[in-house]
């Protein structure tokens, strides 16, 4: 079904003037001093230091090296001081 010249241009309009009266809403609620309720807001926030706290721990786990690295390969954190010195001298 094909839509004359006028409601193809009428769809765009019909948008901004959803967003022109959405917006004069919101600024009317926000002079009357309504507080807005949030009651998923603490649900959401432990959800997400949850999740961060998982990422870091992924994170680390792969920084630390898996089960495919060598055991004895020598890292430079477990060097001692002597050998530290002996090499930059």
């Amino acid at each position: 079904m094909a839509t004359g010249a006028g409601l193809g241009n009428l769809i765009p309009v019909a948008m901004s003037l959803v967003g022109i009266v959405t917006i004069l809403r919101a600024r009317a609620k926000r002079r009357r001093g309504e507080p807005e309720v949030d009651q998923g807001f603490e649900q959401r926030q432990a959800a997400a230091a949850e999740m961060e706290r998982r990422m870091a721990s992924y994170l680390a786990g792969r920084q630390s090296g898996g089960w495919d690295e060598a055991p004895d390969a020598p890292s430079d954190s477990a060097e001692s001081a002597t050998q530290r010195s002996d090499r930059r001298a």
